[in-house]
């Protein structure tokens, strides 16, 4: 939009003729812009085809020309600032503001939003990183656990409720406890136009294999067209809600190897990825979906890493059932089912040392962190002390510290926690700053994604910054957290892990039997593995500029896109 000269020279001219335009002469503008009169011509030109003014020029020399401003200079380059927020280019946007914050976030809140472009729904986030591991198998982080259920499907799937239903599997049955079948939708279409086949299906589930979770599965056949056969080695009464899990969504046979399918993963979900680099992610509408299809035509995620996630608003209202009143996301969201943590590495790190553990879960508490957070940027985002995993559990609350001696003066201890996070940089320096008062150097390391995932890169950590969450009711999805990625069994002592392990194998092999989700969560808590810092949410607006109805916000403010719908204004 027009060279800086250019836009200085119209700053110059406005600022000369805006209050008198009538009878204006090429020689006196030349002269105002120190240009030949050919030259001015030419920039006259230039501003006319940017639509800055309207110049009529007058036949002769002598005679008067018509100027007409058809914009102001401060119009001209909020324009440019927010074309170049548009291409994600912050930092020459807050250039062109000349550095004011302020008017850059005011700016991005107008962008953001609900828009209609050529006749399309347009909802438009924003978010603090790139999310470039969009594949269920290495989806570590909570807000790519969300999207999973935005691109991917499964056999099954849970409800707001909590409930199973049905996903690409519609009936299901088990004929023994080692024996489950699953009749599939027919005509399943992947978002490259691939049919979904029985070799897609088995080969995901080949891949889990390796998770405790699924590590029962003896065989997958097809005795028929459109249905699925597990064969188990031993009992589960509880197969269907496994299968509805983010890292069970059903990929094709040719993304179990290929890199690029990270960051541009083909699903067979609501919404598939088409775009998906640094400065933005753009899920459209999925045409060929066998469910109904998003009335959403494009969810864009920009990734505004410049820019405080508290400071970052989704400007958007929320209507709640058939309620008339408005009501802000700050008003409507749920608690997350989760929270922040520190897991400690009780198997190779520092605090398998019970005089270390203890020492640690008296000093790191969520009362001392929150103190200080006060003071800190991120004092909005809406944090309270975590009793428990799991909003509700009150197991901190019971437990029992074995008293402790002070730690050896210039111990070194090691803190881990992955890049890109809003919250964590900001607690290791407060639990840095605290463990100085005692004389303990306290080491930060911080990890790409699928760093975390090293285990001679884990083995070196003594305390990890870790956050979870269900992003259900079904209290199952708890098996997710725990063996996904083998996080905890890997810091966690073999003896104990079997303790959790034992509870699931007893829950599964047991008919009408309810998940041990108090006991393995108090387990976690008792013996130290866990400690339990905040639950909380982010990204919540509370200043609303555009309708959209049916969405529920959850704590991390992210909503299901499939479900929702934008009400116009008449």
């Amino acid at each position: 939009m027009g060279s800086p000269r250019l836009r200085k020279q119209f700053e110059k001219l406005y600022g000369h003729y805006h209050l008198s335009s009538e009878g204006v002469q090429i020689d006196d503008i030349a002269d105002l812009l120190c240009c030949t009169r050919r030259n001015t011509r030419m920039v006259l030109k230039k501003m006319s085809e940017e639509k800055w003014i309207d110049w009529i020029p007058a036949v002769g020399r002598g005679k008067s020309s018509v100027l007409e401003f058809l914009s102001t200079p401060d119009t001209v380059y909020l324009s440019l600032a927010r074309r170049n927020i548009e291409e994600g280019k912050l930092d020459v946007a807050l250039d062109i503001l000349d550095g004011n914050q302020d008017a850059l976030l005011d700016l991005i809140h107008k962008v953001l939003g609900v828009s209609h472009e050529k006749g399309k729904q347009v909802v438009k986030l924003p978010y603090y990183r790139q999310l470039n591991l969009l594949k269920p198998s290495l989806a570590i982080r909570r807000s790519e656990q969300h999207l999973m259920q935005q691109i991917f499907n499964g056999l099954t799937q849970w409800n707001k409720n909590g409930e199973v239903e049905g996903d690409i599997a519609h009936h299901w049955e088990m004929l023994s406890p080692t024996h489950w079948r699953f009749y599939l939708r027919p005509s399943i279409y992947f978002h490259d136009g691939k049919p979904l086949t029985f070799e897609d299906i088995k080969e995901t589930f080949n891949h889990l294999k390796n998770n405790y979770v699924f590590s029962h599965i003896e065989e997958i056949v097809s005795p028929n067209l459109n249905i699925i056969d597990f064969v188990l080695n031993k009992d589960d009464y509880y197969f269907d809600s496994k299968l509805a899990q983010f890292n069970a969504k059903l990929v094709p046979t040719t993304s179990h190897d290929n890199q690029e399918q990270q960051r541009l993963p083909i699903g067979s979900g609501p919404y598939k990825v088409a775009e998906n680099t640094d400065k933005k992610l753009i899920l459209v509408a999925n045409e060929q979906y066998f469910g109904y299809r998003p009335l959403i035509d494009s969810v864009e995620v920009w990734t505004l890493p410049e820019i405080a996630p508290i400071q970052l608003k989704l400007g958007l209202e929320v209507y709640e059932g058939n309620e008339q009143s408005l009501d802000s996301y700050g008003e409507t969201v749920d608690v997350d089912r989760g929270c922040s943590y520190l897991l400690f590495n009780r198997k190779n790190g520092i605090a398998k040392d019970q005089n270390w553990l203890s020492y640690l879960l008296n000093t790191i508490t969520p009362l001392l962190l929150l103190n200080e957070l006060q003071n800190s940027s991120m004092n909005g985002i809406g944090l309270f002390n975590a009793y428990g995993l799991l909003p509700g559990f009150q197991h901190c609350l019971n437990r029992n510290i074995a008293p402790f001696e002070l730690p050896e003066r210039g111990s070194v201890v090691h803190l881990g926690f992955e890049n890109e996070h809003p919250l964590y940089p900001l607690l290791g320096k407060i639990i840095k700053q605290r463990l100085d008062k005692d004389g303990i150097i306290l080491k930060v390391h911080q990890f790409d994604t699928l760093d975390l995932l090293d285990l001679d890169k884990a083995a070196t950590i003594d305390i990890w910054l870790r956050g979870m969450s269900l992003g259900t009711q079904c209290p199952e999805a708890l098996l997710s957290w725990l063996f996904a990625f083998d996080e905890i069994e890997r810091a966690m002592p073999e003896n104990d892990f079997k303790t959790v392990s034992d509870m699931i194998e007893k829950w599964q092999s047991t008919s009408q039997c309810h998940f041990p989700v108090n006991d393995i969560c108090r387990f976690l808590v008792d013996c130290g593995q866990i400690n339990p810092l905040f639950h909380g949410w982010m990204g919540i607006s509370e200043d609303t500029n555009n309708s959209i109805q049916n969405a529920s916000c959850n704590g991390l403010g992210w909503f299901d896109f499939e479900k929702v719908w934008i009400k116009p204004t008449l």
